[in-house]
């Protein structure tokens, strides 16, 4: 039988000071078989298995306290790979008049129609996950009259809205929507990287 008794200071300290709670339940476990208890009844006393509490005694032995940590899990592979997070950060680098949408600003349900169309079928959730992954943060559109003297912005908001005329989507030229700057605001883009003080279009 292995003797565990000369690791019993080591294991106190472990059950006294570590800043894991799993490495100081399981230092717990083999500090009752070192003062003594059979691994069946000490690993009653801790709630688990004697298999694994031997498990966790052979890799005490060999690893000292990194055999009582977690190891590291695999998990569940990312459902968007790098070649789908490619393609949202192309994407929020242009208009999204450009991939066929009726709108000027990127929405999440949008990039999550594009991934759909590109192969990838994921909710908005995901999408939402994977932007904030990139470091991408959503900013409420908001409407500033200042934009208004803002030539690359009136530039911006004619192209949109040239381009949802060309489609059909608005009236023409001659209704009450056209590209003139009389409109009352121009909305800022609301896809911002974080720390950067450039917004995607």
């Amino acid at each position: 039988m292995i003797d565990l008794t000369p690791h019993r200071s080591a294991l106190l300290r472990l059950t006294r000071t570590d800043p894991d709670p799993r490495v100081r339940h399981r230092a717990d476990a083999l500090l009752l078989v070192a003062g003594g208890r059979s691994l069946a009844a000490a690993a009653r006393d801790v709630h688990t298995s004697p298999g694994r509490l031997r498990a966790w005694r052979d890799r005490y032995l060999a690893e000292g306290r990194a055999g009582l940590a977690d190891r590291p899990r695999r998990g569940r592979p990312p459902k968007l790979d790098a070649e789908a997070r490619a393609v949202l950060e192309g994407a929020l680098g242009r208009c999204p008049l450009d991939d066929g949408y009726p709108v000027t600003v990127w929405t999440v349900a949008d990039l999550a129609d594009l991934l759909r169309r590109r192969g990838w079928s994921v909710s908005a959730a995901t999408v939402y996950r994977a932007l904030r992954a990139l470091g991408y943060r959503y900013r409420r559109p908001r409407h500033d009259l200042s934009h208004r003297q803002d030539a690359e912005a009136v530039a911006s908001a004619q192209h949109a809205l040239a381009e949802l005329q060309k489609r059909g989507l608005l009236p023409g030229r001659g209704s009450a929507l056209s590209t003139s700057t009389s409109a009352t605001s121009i909305p800022t883009p609301t896809w911002r990287r974080s720390g950067s003080a450039a917004a995607a279009p």
